[in-house]
């Protein structure tokens, strides 16, 4: 299940695909960026509304941006196994 740090990661990974500045995606999707940069650090949970506006803002599908979420969350899944596989390895050494 996606975390708000999968949501972080997402939302600043479209932002600096699309070359937006925080101030300028917050503009967009009306609302302060302070705000904008709290969700990309994951220490927001977002309404459905600002997600919608995220989403517009981002010329998104509400729908594309729950699967690039949704990604960045396997994303760090494996990333945590690796570690893991990675700790185990060397504990016995």
């Amino acid at each position: 299940m996606p975390t708000h740090e999968d949501l972080g990661q997402a939302v600043r990974r479209l932002r600096r695909a699309r070359n937006l500045s925080i101030e300028a995606l917050a503009f967009a999707a009306e609302m302060h960026p302070t705000y904008l940069s709290a969700i990309e650090r994951g220490e927001r949970n977002p309404s459905w509304a600002k997600l919608c506006a995220l989403a517009a803002a981002l010329r998104l599908p509400v729908c594309q941006l729950v699967q690039v979420i949704e990604e960045e969350a396997e994303i760090a899944r494996a990333v945590r196994e690796a570690r893991a596989r990675l700790a185990r390895k060397y504990q016995g050494q």
